[in-house]
């Protein structure tokens, strides 16, 4: 499944985001790629750790071409838009791991992990055609000030 084939799509995205709220000066983009900052909120993926996006950060997320479900680079931050049901919502997650079965791609699944190990913060299933934008986490800019960039982890 193409996420990102054309023109439609381009209007489609903008539509999603809706108008931008923060204009920040980012060194280090790469040219040619479409960034786009987004709050969090909540402590899903705070575990205490140096890696941790606590509530109340930025983070920077740099739109991905997933043209399979194979394309998701896995163990890092990413920001997905799901469209459910005509309902739009917006997470921040690890990608796990992924199902897919030959027979039928609309059963196709990604795991949505949580960094926070607390009770209440399992992973969550989510079928692959119910995500339509991916966004790759470049840097987090904590409430604090201060920034760091996100790496790929080792396999949780």
């Amino acid at each position: 499944m193409d996420h990102m084939t054309n023109n439609n799509e381009d209007e489609a995205l903008k539509k999603a985001l809706g108008k931008p709220k923060y204009y920040i000066d980012t060194p280090g983009k790469l040219a040619g790629e479409q960034y786009y900052w987004f709050p969090n909120q909540g402590n899903s993926m705070t575990d205490g750790t140096a890696r941790s996006i606590p509530g109340g950060s930025l983070v920077l997320g740099r739109l991905l071409s997933i043209n399979t479900i194979t394309d998701i680079p896995l163990h890092r931050p990413m920001v997905f838009i799901i469209d459910y049901k005509g309902e739009q919502y917006c997470l921040l997650k690890s990608p796990c791991a992924i199902k897919t079965t030959a027979e039928d791609s609309d059963a196709d699944m990604v795991c949505l992990h949580s960094y926070n190990p607390a009770p209440g913060f399992t992973d969550l299933w989510v079928p692959y055609h119910y995500i339509k934008y991916f966004f790759v986490i470049e840097r987090v800019r904590r409430p604090d000030g201060t920034d760091f960039l996100p790496e790929q982890q080792a396999e949780i």
